[in-house]
């Protein structure tokens, strides 16, 4: 599909759940798709918009300081674009060890929030040491 028709059936009102949610998931839907598909308040298409790579650092940044649904967090700790000092924030709120890891693996975390990862659960620990050790070595 292309942009201009996803974004027309996003837009159609007879269209249900799981269809906003197929568009929130294609790799071809907008920005401008994404941002008006958050006025549907609902867990599973929150997290495909969290987690699309067109969806803008600023709606992440929105996103991490509105959602306290954990799917959308977890989503949200994953996408490259999600903006460091967000991730940040979102390391400092969250104890869901699933978020943690998420945010452990994000290249985007910053290295302060990847060493106050090292003392968690062994494998989130494994996981900011490794990402930590590769920006280092950038």
């Amino acid at each position: 599909m292309t942009i201009e028709e996803l974004d027309s059936f996003a837009r159609d009102k007879t269209n249900d759940e799981a269809s906003k949610v197929f568009v929130a998931r294609h790799p071809n839907a907008s920005a401008k798709t994404l941002v008006y598909l958050l006025k549907y308040d609902m867990v599973e298409l929150m997290g495909a918009i969290a987690a699309h790579k067109n969806t803008s650092p600023e709606i992440l940044d929105m996103m991490v300081r509105s959602s306290d649904k954990l799917y959308t967090q977890y989503k949200l700790a994953g996408n490259p674009n999600t903006p460091t000092e967000s991730l940040d924030e979102l390391c400092d709120e969250v104890e869901s060890e699933e978020v943690k890891l998420a945010i452990a693996q994000n290249p985007n975390s910053s290295q302060m929030t990847l060493k106050g990862l090292f003392d968690e659960s062994t494998l989130i620990s494994i996981e900011a040491r490794k990402n930590y050790e590769e920006q280092e070595g950038k």
